[in-house]
């Protein structure tokens, strides 16, 4: 990560390794799966390899053809996107990993890999080889074939289906090629074009990552800026002191610390964390609060005896119903 990038701000250049969707980001074939909606769904959107598993036999197995025959159309007439061979370049001139995940069939991103001249990684997942995007497990089993924690990955995509799966799979997210989407929330960071996530990549700049500028908050640059330098010790007796874990971190706190490192998650502190099933009761408070950022603030930790700092402002913050 380049000096100047420091969190809770971040690139995408700092990702140990990049899963890339095929078509829109790589390859353009310009799918249009509007007939088909019309014909089984009369228009409606329907995902429609999740369809395959509800309607009768018959129509799922016509749906299915149909799906592939527009796939293959499409990757006949493939050309590369924009920025797609220099993306590819700048992977492998970093030594990054890289890996394919498409919700395209496996024999439609071969040919258009020939068609356009854009080369395959060796890990490329179609929705032939189930799960598909956006489960999670569609990205989790690929990130262990590159050897990249999930936490370390980032999803590029040009649809829904990329940045929820990359969200739900705990990783970043990136779009690109969708200026006008309206779900570009999803994402960490869009670029109207592939072309202008490349030039970032080579010429990164800071900004606020997804748990920040989503939270309700909504805090500055300069606000995260001070939170990030601050340590807050949290009463681990206080009931409500997850609550207050997640509402520091989304003010852009990092580094937490518990005053007693030892203690255990109390019926009362559950009970007020809407969410945690009951296999966490009595385990480790430490635990449980780090389960709870790395899911929600991965950029924040809870620091440990061998964190000590002494260049870090600490602050003991308690609700006023822990008595502070």
């Amino acid at each position: 990560m380049p000096a100047e990038i420091t969190p809770p701000f971040w690139h995408p250049s700092s990702a140990g390794g990049f899963i890339l969707d095929w078509d829109g980001v790589l390859a353009e074939t310009k799918l249009d799966f509007a007939p088909i909606r019309k014909k089984y769904f009369e228009g409606r959107f329907v995902p429609l390899f999740e369809a395959l598993e509800v309607l009768p036999p018959e129509t799922a197995a016509a749906l299915e053809r149909d799906i592939y025959d527009v796939e293959m159309g499409g990757a006949e007439r493939a050309e590369p996107v924009d920025g797609a061979l220099d993306l590819i370049r700048w992977l492998e001139e970093k030594k990054l990993p890289w890996c394919v995940v498409s919700r395209n069939c496996h024999d439609s991103i071969i040919l258009a890999s020939e068609k356009t001249g854009i080369p395959l990684p060796a890990v490329v997942r179609s929705r032939d080889e189930p799960p598909v995007k956006p489960e999670p497990e569609a990205l989790w089993s690929t990130a262990e074939e590159i050897g990249v924690p999930p936490r370390e990955c980032v999803m590029v995509g040009d649809f829904v289906f990329d940045l929820v799966g990359a969200r739900r799979a705990g990783m970043r997210a990136v779009l690109v090629q969708r200026p006008e989407a309206v779900w570009k929330h999803w994402a960490d960071i869009s670029f109207d074009r592939l072309r202008q996530f490349v030039d970032s990549l080579k010429n990164p700049a800071p900004f606020v990552p997804w748990e920040y500028t989503s939270c309700s908050s909504d805090p500055d640059a300069e606000t995260l800026r001070r939170a990030a330098v601050r340590e807050e010790t949290l009463s681990s007796s206080d009931p409500f002191v997850l609550s207050l874990l997640l509402k520091k971190a989304a003010e852009g706190t990092l580094n937490f610390r518990l005053d007693d490192p030892l203690a255990s998650l109390t019926p009362e502190q559950w009970a007020n964390m809407p969410g945690l099933t009951p296999a966490w009761l009595d385990q480790s408070l430490r635990s449980t609060a780090q389960y709870l950022l790395a899911n929600r603030f991965p950029l924040a930790k809870i620091l440990g005896e061998e964190d000590r700092s002494g260049e870090i402002l600490r602050e003991i913050s308690k609700t006023p119903s822990a008595g502070g």
